[in-house]
């Protein structure tokens, strides 16, 4: 009976857990359920199933990037504090930050070493959950509205599929893409057969379609970062077989611009430097922060204080400073710089690419402070950054 209801409890998780990545990029009601119920099960299972100690491994193994952590939360209670313009939804980031995000990274890495789930079977929930967005956008190329929210968009607008902005859109199609290139590259030591690795080849064509007519351009550079990154890392063992499809890629983008005139002036904006108003935003945001350099004006408070037709700050440098100050920054840049050192020590290019790519795409839009995807995005991360500690023998990218 407990191991028919030990498996039981699995299933379930693992349905949840497909449920919470499946609804990430709609943000639906769907989403906040499964999250509430992950929890549910990680309380269920460690108070009721008496699994402390397996918890308090998770925490002594977690202990240098929880202090880091920590100092963030802290930086954002003295900032909301300090500062009389914070709002409860001020407060709202804060609690979601540390149990939203946070607690959701400690339950996935709980739950990884009770071998509740694999990373190969969180992959396949992350694909599927990315082909369902990119076959939305693919519906709204034809029918000018999304599948599920009717949602307008166009080819000649951009796609936005079930998010509500091409940007978002853009960004979870280039993850995709990255994901895809990292499984393809490595495609011998995933054991992929002639059937999979040719599955995975139409998904990554299929996000690169979506991500090319999100329009959105930081997106692209998040997709050109990462593979220069990714490329020059692993130089020594791209083979011919690889530079083909690098070339045939290429070639093909090159045509679809060329065909494409909505595409053609994306990329003549990118190149001239065009900032769709950024740089007003940002050099208001800098003479805001000189005024409140130590603790900034609190989370959330950018639509009191800063240009009202803008709905945030797109860079993610200016962004910490304007809500936390220079004491948040430096929490922030100490968690950033542990997270980078273990990857180097890890030696993982794809983690390392992936990182640089968003940490530059978070310098022109997508907030680390109140954006649901993108913080969801970069909690799973987290866990395959750090599950490396735990089990080594399911390591995919």
């Amino acid at each position: 009976m407990k191991k028919q209801s030990s498996r039981s409890l699995k299933l379930f998780f693992k349905a949840i857990l497909f449920i919470w990545v499946l609804f990430i990029p709609m943000k639906t009601s769907f989403y906040p359920i499964s999250y509430v119920l992950m929890v549910a099960i990680f309380l269920y299972y460690i108070f009721i199933k008496k699994h402390i100690e397996q918890f308090k491994n998770i925490i002594k193994q977690l202990q240098t990037l929880i202090i880091f952590f920590c100092l963030i939360l802290i930086s954002m209670t003295i900032s909301n504090t300090l500062s009389p313009i914070t709002t409860f939804q001020s407060w709202s980031t804060e609690f979601n930050y540390a149990f939203r995000y946070f607690l959701i990274f400690i339950i996935l890495l709980f739950f990884y070493e009770e071998r509740f789930f694999t990373k190969k079977f969180l992959i396949v929930c992350i694909l599927f959950s990315l082909f369902i967005q990119g076959m939305d956008g693919l519906y709204q190329t034809f029918f000018h509205v999304d599948l599920f929210k009717n949602i307008p968009g166009s080819i000649s607008l951009g796609l936005t599929a079930a998010t509500f902005n091409r940007n978002t859109f853009g960004m979870i199609m280039a993850v995709g893409t990255s994901i895809c290139i990292g499984i393809l590259f490595q495609y011998k030591y995933n054991k992929l057969k002639k059937s999979g690795f040719f599955f995975i080849s139409l998904l990554m064509i299929l996000f690169l379609f979506s991500l090319m007519f999100s329009y959105s351009r930081s997106s692209w550079i998040f997709l050109v970062v990462f593979g220069l990154i990714f490329g020059t890392w692993n130089y020594k063992k791209i083979k011919k077989f690889h530079i083909i499809i690098i070339f045939m890629s290429i070639l093909a983008i090159a045509i679809l611009f060329l065909m494409n005139h909505n595409l053609m002036l994306r990329i003549d904006s990118l190149v001239s430097g065009y900032s769709a108003h950024r740089f007003e935003i940002w050099k208001q945001a800098i003479v805001l922060i000189k005024d409140k350099i130590l603790f900034g004006y609190g989370l959330m408070t950018y639509g009191k204080i800063g240009i009202k037709e803008y709905s945030g700050v797109h860079n993610s440098i200016l962004e910490i400073f304007l809500f936390l100050g220079l004491f948040g920054f430096i929490a922030y840049a100490n968690l950033l710089f542990y997270i980078f050192k273990k990857i180097i020590l890890d030696k993982n290019s794809f983690y390392l690419a992936f990182f640089i790519a968003f940490i530059t795409i978070t310098q022109f839009d997508d907030s680390i402070i109140k954006g649901i995807v993108t913080l969801s995005v970069l909690t799973i991360y987290g866990f395959f950054v750090f599950s490396e500690n735990i089990l080594n023998e399911d390591k995919i990218l």
